[in-house]
């Protein structure tokens, strides 16, 4: 007998003959056999000794996001995803199992079809702010510029046995990307069609023009101030500039507007048994909630081919994608604005429709910070995507298979920002000066990755060998140019037309990686599996001394339930697997040339003889080292009930050591620090969990339900640095603080007190020794539960996510430096305040700007009073969708027709003082809730 098995199907036994003909296998049913996409190959749930969570197409196209990243959000164990803002293109912060690096780099690494793809673009400065950071160094996010409808699966890798054969780009576990193949068979047309619209979920409660006038009056009378400020620039709220009758909802004016989304994909797909091909295209288009014309759209193309030779030996796959992105939106975020803007405010426009500076009877004007002047300068960012893949295989015997991999990838990105002259106030129109900012950026990336692999069944088990190399280069290009002096608005483009022109920023940095990795896996009749793998890693980042750095791998598992003992006295008991795993990894997020002594150019008006000057930028550190994570992981997966309950347990401890870090120097050196490595530790550990049941299945109906919550725990063990931040404490989490501990209001004068070092109460707390109360930032746990339900031609599926975390609310209000401290509105609750001695109240007294009582707000902003509960609970997805009856698709010669609605961030449980608690913040533009309508349809 022989028994055929291949991924993802049930094995058949079949007999030997000389003619065997051609077998059928029966694709399985189960979840532990869907295929696995891990570091150079595939496996399954069932067979796999690593931690890998696999999120497939069908939950991806549910969700109607511009990230695929953000359809990870709440269904991946021991990975946490937070959304910057609710702009297009929004940074995206990304953990897998915690933060390994003080000072660098903790994004996971990203491949695409098996080609690495960046984790950061590159930095803009603040031009780009509005979208939200990433990370601690550029805003946005890459994987904005990658269509979540070509993606067939998203596999995240958390421990050693998954991530180590990555070596040092992958301490921080890795995500890969498979996108859609064509498959053998008929041609096929697919079209999905959305539209929808979004809005900002929540509106805080501020103050009406009376509260406002009320608040206004009394912090003059406590400062001591009888008479309002008579010019335009001051008080013109209460000196008679302005009519205090009005009422505006600035909220409602600035931010409550409709945004609209739209989305169109198709692709034509099919081949035979020989050749098959994939060919798309997409469309893509956001407006936003703020006033005015504004969008962000993205056109999109792709292709597959995959051909094999006739004596199935030879294999070829060659695939591409280009996506080009038009982004107008406002580089202007109006959130603050909207917040804190005087509700008896003039309109914001006169009724010739033009801006409104609400003049005084001499020209001044008195509405200067009509946000409506910013929204007259231009932003255009225009930013290209080219990925392209060709994968060269050849069979040279039964077993043994010669592969090559070539990548390359293309990311540009031109920006062009123009200051207007309307945007300013007419009395200073003669002394504007128009002038624009001309960004390229521009990321070249290749890489080449041979790779022999052996198969060969060895006794009643079969071993997997594999040998590869990686050898790529990035090349990284930037430069900022500032124009000033044009003439009119309509030669702003034109730099020739500018009479003064500046170097702003200039980037010119070559990264070269290579490394030579490793595998070998034995599986003993898929009860005993053992998976070694090693990498030898190379660098341009480190010095001559350290270049090159080891990182291995050992995972084991044991499938307990193919015991005969198990199968006979735990029947109830269809699978059971014990993993574990231990093995190193490392970092080389650092940036380009930091062990190199390196100049800066001078910039001067008039350059010495002509010629520009240079100065040292840093000392040089041939000894600068690879950090280095120790990766520690038990795991538990369980099946009852054939496969209909699954568990998967697992409790990690990762160790990061020889933490790269800024050293300060004497000032007698000439240089304020130098890159060094440290001693200091930090230990990530935790457990994450995840239940998957199919609760009742039948002919016509089906429910199934997940769960999964990780509770991560970041310390740092070890530091020898006493220059150490004083916030961080050896034993303590890495993302504590230190802050104030709140007292409340001193009834006596009105101002905020706060507990000193000896306990006593004082309202004028010493930042170094009085902030003892240690808090940690970092969830406590988060994770998410879904549901699925399917009756006949109807399906409804929905996700809650949770996040257990504090963060720091908006109970104190906003402060307003442009406007100094009251002029600005301010939350209802800030309506409990004191007033006279005596008083017991929640908030200080109202003041204009007087020094004592803005620092004390201060402090209290920075104390344990404001730092608090921001956990929630959110209906991040809801889709409901209905097929149309197979004999009506027939009727209309469609092989099957779908409508849908789909929403996203529907609904928030939390106790948050703010606009949003995963933003925790109500100064920038929240995640917006999502609600499209749509048909999907195949020909």
């Amino acid at each position: 007998m022989l028994v055929i098995s291949f991924i993802g199907y049930l094995p058949k036994e079949v007999s030997v003959s000389a003619n065997m003909g051609n077998v059928v296998l029966e694709q399985s049913l189960s979840k532990l056999d869907e295929v696995q996409v891990i570091a150079y190959g595939t496996t399954t749930q069932r067979l796999s000794t690593g931690n890998v969570t696999t999120i497939k197409a069908d939950v991806i196209e549910k969700q109607p996001v511009n990230n695929p990243l953000l359809a990870l959000q709440g269904r991946v164990p021991g990975l946490f995803i937070e959304q910057a803002t609710g702009f297009a293109g929004t940074g995206v912060k990304v953990r897998i199992q915690g933060e390994n690096s003080i000072s660098n780099g903790n994004d996971p690494l990203y491949v695409i079809d098996g080609i690495p793809f960046m984790s950061q673009l590159l930095s803009l400065g603040d031009i780009t702010s509005v979208q939200g950071r990433s990370d601690n160094n550029s805003s946005g996010n890459p994987l904005s510029f990658i269509n979540p409808y070509d993606i067939e699966s998203i596999d995240v890798l958390k421990d050693a046995d998954a991530t180590a054969i990555y070596g040092s780009r992958a301490a921080n576990g890795a995500i890969l990307i498979t996108t859609k193949k064509g498959k053998a068979g008929d041609m096929r047309v697919n079209l999905n069609l959305q539209s929808g619209w979004a809005k900002v979920p929540r509106k805080l409660d501020l103050m009406n023009s009376q509260q406002y006038l009320e608040m206004r009056r009394e912090a003059l009378k406590n400062d001591g101030i009888v008479t309002p400020d008579p010019g335009p620039y001051s008080d013109s709220d209460l000196n008679g500039n302005w009519d205090t009758s009005r009422y505006t909802d600035w909220q409602k004016e600035l931010i409550g507007g409709n945004a609209t989304y739209q989305d169109l994909n198709t692709f034509v797909s099919g081949g035979n048994d020989r050749t098959t091909f994939l060919v798309g295209a997409g469309r893509h288009r956001e407006t936003t909630v703020f006033p005015g014309h504004y969008a962000d759209s993205k056109t999109s193309v792709r292709f597959n081919l995959i051909n094999t030779s006739a004596n199935q030996k030879f294999k070829i796959q060659f695939s591409g994608a280009y996506l080009f992105d038009n982004n107008q939106l406002p580089n202007q975020d109006l959130t603050l604005t909207a917040m804190i803007l005087a509700p008896v405010s003039p309109a914001l426009y006169k009724s010739d429709g033009s801006i409104n500076w609400a003049p005084t009877t001499l020209g001044n004007s008195t509405f200067i910070s009509n946000p409506i002047g910013y929204m007259f300068n231009s932003f255009l960012n225009k930013t290209s995507n080219l990925m392209s893949n060709l994968t060269l295989s050849y069979q040279i015997m039964p077993g043994l298979d010669i592969k090559s991999e070539f990548g390359y990838n293309k990311l540009n990105t031109d920006i062009i920002k123009k200051n207007l002259v309307q945007s300013q106030p007419p009395e200073i129109l003669l002394d504007a000066s128009r002038s624009t900012v001309f960004i390229n950026n521009d990321i070249n990336s290749w890489s080449i990755e041979p790779q022999l692999t052996y198969n060969h069944n060895i006794s009643r088990g079969k071993i997997e060998l594999l040998l590869g190399t990686t050898i790529s280069k990035n090349t990284s290009l930037g430069s900022g140019i500032l124009a000033s002096g044009f003439s009119n608005d309509l030669v702003m483009e034109d730099i020739l037309s500018a009479t003064s022109v500046s170097a702003m920023s200039s980037i010119n940095s070559i990264y070269k990686y290579n490394a030579l990795f490793g595998r070998i896996n034995y599986n003993w009749e898929d009860r005993y599996i053992i998976n070694l793998t090693g990498r030898r890693d190379g660098s341009s980042r480190f010095g001559p001394q350290s270049q090159f750095h080891n990182f291995t791998s050992v995972g084991g598992a044991w499938i307990f339930s193919n015991e005969e003992f198990i199968k006979e006295h735990f029947s109830w008991l269809s699978f059971g697997k014990l993993r574990a795993s231990y093995g190193t990894t490392g970092n080389d997020q650092i940036g380009d040339y930091r062990f190199l002594s390196l100049y800066d150019p001078l910039q001067q008006q008039i350059p010495y003889q002509g010629i520009v000057a240079y100065q040292p930028n840093r000392l040089t550190n041939p000894y600068l080292e690879w950090e280095e994570t120790r990766k520690l992981q038990f795991g538990l997966d369980l099946g009852f009930l054939k496969d209909r309950i699954l568990l998967n347990a697992n409790y990690y401890r990762n160790r990061s050591s020889n933490q790269l870090s800024s050293y300060v120097l004497p000032i007698t050196t000439g240089f304020g620090f130098i890159d060094k490595n440290k001693i200091d530790k930090v230990e990530n550990s935790g457990w994450d969990l995840m239940i998957a049941s199919t609760n009742i299945q039948n002919k016509n109906f089906k429910w199934s339900s997940s769960i999964n919550v990780t509770v991560p725990k970041t310390l740092l063990r070890q530091t020898n640095d006493v220059r150490f931040p004083a916030t961080v404490i050896v034993g303590a989490p890495l993302s504590a603080i230190k802050v104030y501990h709140f007292l409340g209001v001193d009834p006596a004068t009105g101002v905020y007190q706060f507990e000193d070092h000896n306990g006593n109460p004082t309202s004028t707390p010493d930042p170094a020794l009085d902030a003892n109360v240690l808090l940690d930032l970092a969830p406590k746990f988060y994770g998410g539960f879904s549901n699925s339900f399917s009756y006949k031609g109807f399906q409804l599926d929905f996700l809650f996510s949770f996040v257990k975390q504090i963060g720091q609310n908006q109970g104190f209000g906003f402060y307003t430096p442009s406007d100094g401290y009251g002029k600005g509105n301010q939350l209802v609750s800030l309506l409990d305040r004191w007033q006279r001695p005596g008083d017991i109240s929640s908030i200080q007294r109202y003041t204009t700007n007087r020094s004592d009582v803005t620092q004390a707000w201060r402090n209290a902003v920075n104390s344990d009073a404001t730092w608090a509960d921001a956990s929630y609970i959110r209906l991040k997805n809801v889709s409901l969708s209905w097929q149309l009856p197979e004999n009506w698709s027939k009727h209309a010669n469609l092989q099957n027709c779908s409508l849908f609605v789909q929403g996203q961030n529907l609904w928030t449980f939390t106790r948050y003082k703010g606009l949003d608690p995963e933003t925790k913040g109500s100064t920038t533009l929240p995640p917006l809730r999502v609600v499209t309508i749509g048909l999907k349809v195949t020909l």
